[in-house]
């Protein structure tokens, strides 16, 4: 699978960090069995991929929502440098940027507030060293390893400068494949489908957007009481609380299948957490397929 597939869809928004376990395992429970049919979760990253860019989200971590003094940054980069990381992110055989070493819980905390801090304009001095392969990292020292996608982290804890140039790369690599001609042609892709799948949905006399959100609500309530009154309705860039998407993208990865093969995926947010709970309900009869939590 193409750092374009993987990138654009496991690390974005719209996927959460559950959804992605849960595909992962269901597609290495179903390789473990000796089905080597892995094509239908191939397109079921591009398509969330297709849609993700469509709607002029960026991709990476949960935070990653660009501010207009963020775009002025990305778009000042050479065009040359941004292709370079475009065509990098498009060679690594991996499903996501790793790191050497887990942050530590200061600097998961201070990681929350620079995120905030950058996208509020403030950006670090100088930009993060990157090397080839594992065999050139400076030992205990940050850079980027190009071949194999992980950061290589500093044995002590970071400053702020060094998770600084950490955000703003990851800004960069994700305006990069954002910006790239894989990126164009999912548009295009995604643009295609879902005039298809609007048709389908008409002629299947189909539940709306609001009656899927409406579902969602009741059994977020019931599956976490009290708690779920903490929760945001995800929005995404084009206004809309979801997403109406081709069952096809996720049966392969999930075993799951709808009436007219058309599935609402409606998520909602943890302000403080960012944890994400999304349902999978049927486009058609308003059952609910799956659930990431």
């Amino acid at each position: 699978m193409s750092g374009f597939d993987v990138k654009e869809t496991m690390d974005q928004i719209h996927i959460s960090e559950k959804m992605q376990e849960d595909i992962i395992m269901n597609i290495q429970s179903r390789m473990e069995n000796g089905s080597r049919r892995i094509w239908n979760f191939r397109k079921m990253a591009t398509a969330a991929a297709a849609f993700v860019l469509a709607a002029g989200v960026v991709s990476f971590p949960v935070k990653a929502i660009v501010s207009s003094v963020v775009t002025e940054r990305m778009e000042s980069v050479p065009r040359e440098e941004m292709t370079g990381l475009n065509d990098m992110v498009q060679s690594q055989r991996v499903a996501a940027d790793g790191f050497s070493r887990e942050y530590t819980d200061s600097e998961k905390e201070r990681n929350k507030a620079l995120w905030q801090a950058y996208k509020e304009g403030t950006f670090p001095e100088n930009v993060i060293a990157q090397v080839d392969s594992k065999e050139e990292a400076p030992e205990g020292k940050l850079c980027y390893i190009r071949s194999t996608g992980v950061f290589n982290l500093p044995v002590e804890e970071m400053t702020d400068e060094e998770m600084l140039q950490i955000i703003d790369f990851q800004h960069k690599m994700s305006y990069a494949v954002s910006h790239g001609p894989q990126a164009q042609e999912a548009r295009a892709e995604s643009q295609e489908k879902e005039a298809r799948l609007k048709k389908i949905w008409q002629d299947a006399d189909g539940i709306s957007e609001d009656e899927a959100v409406e579902i969602a609500e009741k059994q977020l309530k019931a599956d976490l009481e009290e708690a779920a009154d903490g929760l945001e309705l995800r929005t995404y860039g084009d206004g809309s609380h979801t997403t109406l998407t081709d069952d096809a993208d996720f049966s392969e990865a999930l075993g799951i299948e709808s009436k007219a093969g058309m599935i609402y995926d409606v998520g909602f947010e943890n302000p403080d957490t960012h944890e994400i709970y999304s349902y999978l309900i049927d486009a058609v009869d308003g059952s609910i397929l799956y659930t990431f939590n």
